[in-house]
């Protein structure tokens, strides 16, 4: 019997949620959002039958195992605890939330009620990071040392683009800007990478003429708790060429991501890391490729496919592979919110280093 799901959120949980749930083996069977009418003509859209504003009365009406999150970020602790409260299993959208507190409370509920718990970092299953995450994992360069992340992009160079959410995207008190919207996933990748983050400075800044008053551009030193030294940057306002680097140097060699995939290194001779069969993702499905609110679906729905095969198979309590990318928790999307506060903080405080320990602990 399949795994009834109901998703909170009728725009990106709409266009990317209902499509991958149901490619994973679930039952969508209820849709929740905050305007009547506008959720119960998504709904019909859909194919979903029940449909409502409350999340416990969807839940409720329908049965249902798992409630996903797909609301604006400002509402992700709102709906979460509700959501949690109901007993479904809970994946939930990033930004995780908009504080440590909040997240920290979010954490403690899930872990309290005993559901599964999951936060959607589903570009740990994108190929190339997820070998990487091998390579490091098996040891091939040795001991991390050091870390570079570059993002350059005219993302919004040009304003925001009609894909993304314009009533959230822009406004820095509503969760908006690169860092949430996307540095959150680059924080992921490196806590899964080289373990905890534990000191930053950090700086983020406008270059464009972005409404809203959050930032399109974030710069940070970070170092993990096992010594790692890592230096990131990552600009969405650029106008003309763009830059890519993510590169990792250990004891014994380098891995890094480019255009072409992932790669490795010890100084003699460089590999390709090949891309093996259980780590192709699968194809997008049919979708309007005329309509601008599609321009990132063929990457964006493969990826949350696996993210939501995870789902189900942490719920049904199934082996999952060691070599296969990490479960993402509740506790990680705690983790990275705490490095987001630690940036934004230290942003506030002229670039000054901030101990996560200390900053969540109140002290100096």
């Amino acid at each position: 019997m399949s795994l009834r799901a109901v998703v909170v959120g009728t725009s990106f949980g709409g266009r990317v949620h209902v499509p991958a749930l149901r490619a994973a083996g679930f039952d969508v069977v209820g849709l929740v959002g905050r305007d009547p009418e506008r959720t119960a003509e998504r709904a019909g859209a859909f194919g979903i039958g029940v449909h409502g504003t409350s999340i416990t009365d969807v839940a409720n009406a329908t049965n249902a195992d798992v409630v996903t999150v797909s609301t604006p970020p400002a509402a992700h602790h709102a709906s979460v605890m509700e959501a949690v409260a109901t007993g479904c299993h809970v994946l939930a959208e990033k930004p995780f939330s908009l504080s440590v507190a909040e997240a920290r409370e979010m954490t403690d509920a899930a872990a309290a009620s005993g559901v599964t718990a999951m936060v959607s970092f589903e570009f740990r299953w994108q190929p190339a990071e997820a070998l990487v995450a091998r390579a490091i994992r098996r040891g091939d360069i040795g001991e991390p040392r050091a870390a570079t992340f570059v993002s350059h992009s005219g993302l919004v160079a040009k304003g925001l683009p009609t894909a993304f959410n314009e009533t959230w995207w822009g406004d820095a008190a509503a969760g908006g800007g690169i860092l949430n919207a996307a540095g959150v996933h680059v924080l992921d990748r490196l806590h899964t990478w080289l373990g905890p983050i534990v000191s930053v400075s950090g700086d983020t800044r406008q270059v464009t003429a972005l409404e809203g008053g959050a930032e399109d551009t974030y710069s940070a030193l970070m170092r993990t708790e096992a010594g790692v030294s890592i230096s990131a940057q990552h600009c969405s306002g650029v106008r003309g060429e763009g830059l890519s680097v993510c590169k990792v140097i250990g004891t014994e060699g380098t891995v890094w991501l480019d255009a072409n995939g992932a790669h490795v290194s010890d100084g003699t001779e460089t590999h390709n890391l090949d891309v093996p069969a259980e780590l192709v993702p699968p194809p997008p499905p049919e979708y309007d490729k005329d309509d601008p609110k599609h321009a990132f679906t063929a990457f964006e729905i493969p990826l949350f496919v696996r993210l939501a095969e995870r789902l189900r198979d942490e719920i049904e309590d199934a082996e999952i592979p060691p070599t296969m990318p990490a479960t993402p928790t509740f506790a990680d999307g705690l983790a990275t919110q705490r490095v987001i506060d630690a940036i934004r903080s230290s942003s506030l405080d002229g670039g000054a280093w901030q101990h996560l320990q200390q900053l969540e602990n109140g002290t100096s």
